[in-house]
C-alpha cells in the first residue's frame, strides 16, 4: 500500500481529522509497526501488566459494574419466584399454595431478554456515533427509569412490573455490550482475557455509581482513532499507562487502514458478509452454547429449581447462595486460567463438563428419595464451579476477540441480542413439570455443543488485532489459530 504522509497534529477540541488524516501512518513497504508493537504487548507477563497498565484494568474493573445489574436481574427474578408473597401477590393459589401462572412466569422471565435483544442491537449503533463512555451513561439512565417502575409496582399489576423489567432489559444489553467492547478495546493483548472476562464477574445495582464515575474514564483509543480525534487518542494512550504512545497509535492506526482494506463498510449487514461472517458466527456461537449447556435452568432458577426438587424454603435460599459463591470462586480462578491455558482448551472442557453434570442432573432426578434431591442439588454446585470457571466468563473473552474491531460494537451487540434471544425455559409445575428431567435436554445439546466448539472455536490467546485479522483473511483452520505464525 502507497504511504501518506500525515498532518500536523491538532489539538485535543480539535475538529475530527479526515479518514485519510486519522489513519496518515498507514503502512509502508518493509514497515514493522505491527510486529513491534505486537512483541512489546506479549512480552509483559499477566502480573506485570495489571501493574504497568494500572488505570486500564481499574477502569475496565468500573465500567463493567453494570454487568451486575444482568447477574442481579436474573437472581432476583429466580429468588422472586421462590418467595411465597411475591407468588401470593402476583401468582394464584393452585393445590393449596400460591404459584406464578406459567404465562406469567414465561414473561416475567423472557421480557428482559426481549428487551436485551433490543439493547445489544441498539448500543451498536448508539456507541459508534456516541461513543462507549455515553453509551453506558445512557444505559444507567434508562435502567433507573425501569427501577423505579418495578419498585413502586402495586399488587396485582403483573402488567406494569412487565413493563419494567422490559425497559430494564433494554438497558442490561446496553450495559453488556458496551462493558465488553470497551475492556476489548483500552486493554493491552496480555490484559484482554481478564478484563472481558470480568464482566461475567461482575454479573454475579450501580447505575447511579456508573452515571457518577463515567466523565472521569477514558474514552476508548480506537473510537478516538477512527473518528480522527488523534491526539485524544494519543493522550488517552498516556493515561492508560502505555509505555510507547507513539507506537501503540500508529499500530491503532494501521489496523484501521486493514480493516478498511478488508472491508470500508461498518453496517450489521457487513457483519455477515464475506470473511465476517465466520467471525460473526463464532461470536454468537459462544453465547448459544452458553445456554444450551442450561445456564439459565441450572444456575438462573437454581433457588425455584431446589423448591421443585422437594426442599424447603429456607434451604432453597442457602442453596442458592451456595450456587452464586461457588459461581464467584470460579470466575476468579478464571481469570488466572484463561492466559495460562488459554481460551479453546478451557472452554472445551467447560462444555464437556456441563454436559456430564446435566446428564448426571436428568439421572438424580429419576428418583424422589432424599439422597436423589441432595445429589441434584450438588451437581448443581459443581455445575456453577465449571461454569462460571470456563464457558460463562470466556464466552465474553472470545466474542469480543474474534469480532472484527472496525465491527466490534455492532458485533457484541448482535452476541447479547442471541444470548438473551436464547435465554428464554419452562419449569413451572403447572405446565410440563420436567424439574430436573430437564438435565437430559440441555445435556444432549451441550454434547453437540462439545463437537462444535472442537472444530469451530480457535484459540485467541495473546493475539493482537492485526493478527487476527491476517488469520481470519487467510481462512486459518480454527484448530490451527494457536499454532500459526503471522508472517507480515
Amino acid at each position: 500500500m502507497q504511504s501518506r504522509s500525515s498532518s500536523s497534529d491538532k489539538n485535543t477540541h480539535a475538529q475530527p481529522e479526515t479518514l485519510e488524516h486519522a489513519v496518515g501512518l498507514a503502512f509502508q513497504p518493509n514497515d514493522n509497526t505491527l510486529e513491534i508493537a505486537a512483541k512489546e504487548e506479549k512480552a509483559v507477563g499477566t502480573l506485570q501488566a495489571i501493574k504497568v497498565y494500572r488505570h486500564a484494568f481499574l477502569w475496565c474493573l468500573f465500567c463493567g459494574i453494570g454487568a451486575i445489574l444482568w447477574g442481579y436481574d436474573v437472581q432476583i427474578s429466580s429468588g422472586l419466584l421462590s418467595t411465597p408473597l411475591f407468588r401470593h401477590d402476583f401468582g394464584y393459589e393452585y393445590k393449596g399454595e400460591d404459584v406464578i401462572p406459567a404465562r406469567w412466569q414465561s414473561a416475567f422471565n423472557s421480557v428482559g431478554s426481549i428487551g436485551g435483544m433490543f439493547g445489544g442491537v441498539a448500543v451498536g449503533w448508539i456507541a459508534d456515533r456516541i461513543g462507549r463512555r455515553a453509551s453506558i451513561a445512557v444505559a444507567s439512565l434508562i435502567s433507573i427509569i425501569a427501577i423505579f417502575i418495578q419498585f413502586f409496582c402495586p399488587p396485582h399489576q403483573n402488567a406494569l412490573l412487565l413493563v419494567g423489567k422490559l425497559i430494564n432489559g433494554l438497558s442490561l444489553g446496553m450495559y453488556i455490550s458496551s462493558a465488553a467492547a470497551y475492556c476489548a478495546e483500552i486493554s493491552p493483548v496480555m490484559l484482554r482475557g481478564i478484563t472481558t472476562g470480568s464482566v461475567n464477574l461482575w454479573i454475579w445495582i450501580f447505575p447511579v455509581i456508573l452515571l457518577v464515575g463515567l466523565p472521569f474514564a477514558p474514552e476508548s483509543p480506537w473510537y478516538l482513532a477512527r473518528k480522527g480525534y488523534v491526539e485524544r487518542a494519543r493522550a488517552v494512550l498516556t493515561r492508560l499507562g502505555i509505555q510507547d504512545v507513539d507506537l501503540h497509535l500508529r499500530q491503532i492506526q494501521e489496523t484501521i487502514v486493514l480493516e478498511d482494506h478488508y472491508a470500508r463498510e461498518t453496517t450489521y449487514w457487513q457483519c455477515f458478509k464475506n470473511n465476517n461472517r465466520r467471525r460473526t458466527v463464532i461470536a454468537l456461537m459462544v453465547f448459544v452454547l452458553q445456554q444450551i449447556v442450561g445456564v439459565i435452568f441450572v444456575l438462573g432458577y437454581s433457588t425455584y429449581f431446589f423448591q421443585l426438587a422437594g426442599f424447603a424454603t429456607s434451604e432453597s435460599f442457602k442453596l442458592g447462595v451456595g450456587v452464586t459463591a461457588i459461581g464467584v470462586v470460579g470466575n476468579l480462578t478464571a481469570l488466572y486460567s484463561v492466559n495460562k491455558f488459554g481460551r479453546r482448551p478451557l472452554f472445551l472442557l467447560g462444555m464437556i463438563g456441563c454436559t456430564a453434570v446435566n446428564f448426571g442432573i436428568g439421572f438424580s432426578s429419576i428418583s424422589d428419595s432424599k439422597a436423589a434431591r441432595w445429589a441434584e442439588a450438588i451437581f448443581t454446585l459443581i455445575f456453577g464451579l465449571i461454569y462460571q470457571g470456563s464457558i460463562g466468563p470466556l464466552g465474553y473473552v472470545i466474542f469480543s476477540e474474534v469480532s472484527s474491531a472496525k465491527l466490534r460494537s455492532k458485533t457484541v451487540g448482535i452476541g447479547i441480542c442471541v444470548n438473551s434471544l436464547c435465554g428464554m425455559y419452562l419449569v413451572n409445575p403447572d405446565e410440563a413439570n420436567l424439574k430436573g428431567k430437564v438435565g437430559y435436554i440441555f445435556g444432549g445439546l451441550g454434547l453437540l455443543g462439545s463437537i462444535w466448539t472442537f472444530f469451530f472455536i480457535p484459540e485467541t490467546k495473546n493475539r493482537t488485532v492485526d493478527e487476527l485479522d491476517a488469520l481470519f483473511e487467510a481462512k486459518v483452520s480454527s484448530r490451527r489459530f494457536g499454532k500459526i505464525t503471522v508472517d507480515r
